[in-house]
């Protein structure tokens, strides 16, 4: 189970980086007639993009019950406030300084957030808007779920139906309270609790997971029918949006899971689980260098449309997995920039070669096959 999560949150956090390359022109990508790229953009960035990171949601409320049943709620908070609130800060203060950077060497102040109270606290906190580093709302969704955590459990231990209930209609009809940037990570979250308070089996969940990965057939046909149709799913009735693309994502959550327990029976599983310990450093940095590197390389290889932005797309989520784990190489020995920028986590050295006992291995591998 470990190891799954750990090649889960690769994996997740990897195909989401997609939804975060910029087009350049975002007209070009609603006005051009459907060719082969434009399908590969869409799955890469719709489908699987912007519904990756569900699983992680799912995985952070299937873990949290261990820790409400250790420690109280305040020690609880302020151990999130540590891993969650302060990191987002600190990124999103990066963020700033470079976009500072960026105007005093090109005049150029588009990005900075208005000279307001409320927007420089969006700009840091994301109260009401997105964060400078945009990704990062997640962080603040998430450090929301853990406060919320133990009213959660008792609703979930107590009446589990009512309480998901009042959780769908909140993903339906909550956008507008600015709870949550995106309510349906709270029922993501929950769902991930009422697994464990049911103390459901490894076996169960992965049964589960195929279920949903059948149903996650049938929801990329619609979504695929809807982008061949140039159906613009802003536009769309809000509550129809929010349904279908809830479906999408808890339906890909069991479409990721299952390729976890794929990945971890083969030859990819070392690699993954290495670069683990970089996830979070590469979940917070890789909008930034999009934001600053995308400029040069959209200059090189042209906006969305061009015959060579395929380069662009494919190539800075792999650059970005270079420089978090050079980046966190270089601060691996400073307790306080590992702190404020990787939630106080240290990584071994990059030479330091994880390795999975032939044993395990081996059982897991009867396991596979029973």
């Amino acid at each position: 189970m470990s190891d799954r999560v750990r090649i889960a949150r690769v994996l997740c956090i990897f195909f989401m980086m997609f939804v975060h390359v910029q087009p350049g022109i975002m007209q070009n990508i609603e006005d051009r007639d459907t060719a082969i790229f434009d399908f590969v953009y869409f799955a890469f960035t719709r489908l699987l993009g912007l519904s990756s990171v569900s699983l992680l949601s799912v995985v952070s409320g299937y873990f949290i019950v261990a820790s409400l049943l250790k420690t109280d709620p305040l020690a609880l908070a302020r151990s999130k406030f540590k891993t969650l609130i302060v990191p987002l800060v600190a990124w999103n203060l990066v963020m700033l300084a470079l976009l500072v950077a960026y105007g005093l060497m090109t005049d150029r102040w588009q990005d900075m957030p208005d000279p307001t109270l409320l927007s420089w606290a969006n700009a840091l906190f994301a109260v009401t808007a997105w964060p400078a580093d945009v990704p990062l709302w997640f962080l603040r969704d998430l450090f929301i779920c853990c406060l919320l955590a133990p009213v959660l459990y008792q609703g979930l231990k107590h009446f589990a139906l009512a309480t998901m209930g009042l959780l769908v209609i909140y993903a339906l009809f909550g956008e507008d309270l600015y709870v949550m940037q995106r309510p349906q990570l709270l029922l993501f979250f929950s769902l991930g609790m009422w697994l464990r308070i049911a103390g459901t089996g490894a076996a169960t969940i992965d049964r589960l997971s195929l279920f949903l990965a059948a149903g996650l057939a049938a929801m990329t046909a619609i979504f695929i029918a809807i982008r061949v149709q140039n159906i613009l799913i802003s536009e769309m009735n809000d509550q129809l949006r929010i349904t279908l693309d809830t479906l999408l994502r808890i339906t890909m959550a069991g479409g990721f899971w299952v390729l976890t327990g794929l990945i971890r029976h083969s030859g990819f599983a070392a690699t993954f689980i290495r670069l683990e310990p970089y996830s979070f450093v590469l979940f917070c940095s890789h909008a930034i260098l999009f934001n600053f590197a995308g400029i040069v390389f959209r200059r090189f290889f042209g906006d969305y449309g061009s015959s060579l932005f395929p380069i662009t797309f494919f190539t800075l989520p792999l650059l970005a997995v270079l420089c978090a784990v050079i980046g966190l190489q270089m601060i691996r020995r400073s307790p306080t920039l590992l702190f404020l920028l990787n939630a106080g986590h240290n990584v071994p050295p990059w030479r330091k070669v994880v390795v999975i006992e032939e044993g395990n291995k081996d059982a897991d591998r009867r396991r596979a096959r029973a």
